[in-house]
């Protein structure tokens, strides 16, 4: 048989599961920085430079021009 005492204990326990004791502020921290860090990164992304698809007739990349060994 369970006492009083032994369901007291056990719900002081699962109180702490409850999601009205808890409190939002860190969960809304941390829901925060994430977005907030995505949207660097795309923003990041969207404003360097967009390299195009690279085919036979594309001219050489610049870097290529200048740092290929010059012929004698």
């Amino acid at each position: 048989m369970v006492t009083a005492m032994g369901i007291e204990k056990h719900a002081a326990f699962y109180r702490g599961y409850q999601p009205d004791d808890r409190s939002r502020i860190p969960v809304a921290i941390v829901l925060a920085t994430l977005v907030a860090l995505w949207l660097l990164v795309y923003l990041v992304s969207a404003v360097g430079p967009h390299l195009g698809p690279v085919t036979a007739k594309s001219p050489p990349h610049p870097a290529y021009v200048v740092s290929r060994p010059v012929s004698h």
